[in-house]
């Protein structure tokens, strides 16, 4: 990947109408079961040390809303997320690889349920085009796979013929539009 100079001139926050996180889970080794957090906010700017991206989302805000004792066991648990404890997730990077292509790599932390591990995620960007009410906008999608047991994410239930109900891999989907303070 060729690399581009950064792209987005001044400081870039979310949309948060339009932008979205998103993790999935393979479950019961037959499907996969996604949910997305709907409070999401992202900022992309530069400083005196380079271009940063810094996200957060809202544990409390996740799409699971039945059965109600399911979305208790996941967003308050200590199994999953412990939202009392943590109730956001954060993201910050100082690494950002914008390629001529629209391709972009992004390094970085992700901070779960207080443990902070390196992440690496890829995808594409979109450079700022104006829209009809004159603001500049731009996109940022990027896409990752973890384990979920480096964030304390350990629950786990044996099927019946002795593998997981739930795998340790989880993806990640972030998808940013991303408007022109100013």
């Amino acid at each position: 990947m060729a690399v581009a100079e950064h792209p987005f001139t001044g400081t870039f926050v979310a949309d948060r109408n339009h932008s979205s996180a998103l993790f999935s889970v393979v479950h019961m080794k037959v499907s996969r079961f996604r949910a997305s957090f709907a409070d999401v906010d992202a900022r992309l700017a530069a400083d005196e040390d380079g271009v940063f991206l810094e996200g957060r989302a809202r544990v409390d805000s996740i799409s699971i809303a039945d059965p109600p004792e399911l979305r208790d066991h996941v967003v308050l648990g200590q199994d999953f997320f412990d939202a009392g404890e943590h109730p956001e997730i954060r993201f910050r990077s100082r690494r950002l690889n914008f390629g001529d292509d629209g391709a972009i790599r992004v390094a970085g932390e992700l901070e779960l349920r207080g443990i902070t591990r390196p992440i690496e995620a890829s995808g594409t960007y979109r450079l700022p085009v104006t829209d009809p009410y004159g603001a500049n906008r731009g996109a940022i999608e990027l896409a990752a796979t973890i384990d979920r047991r480096e964030w304390g994410f350990d629950w786990q239930i044996p099927l019946p013929d002795g593998d997981d109900v739930l795998d340790w891999e989880v993806e990640l989907d972030v998808r940013l539009e991303l408007v022109q303070e100013g």
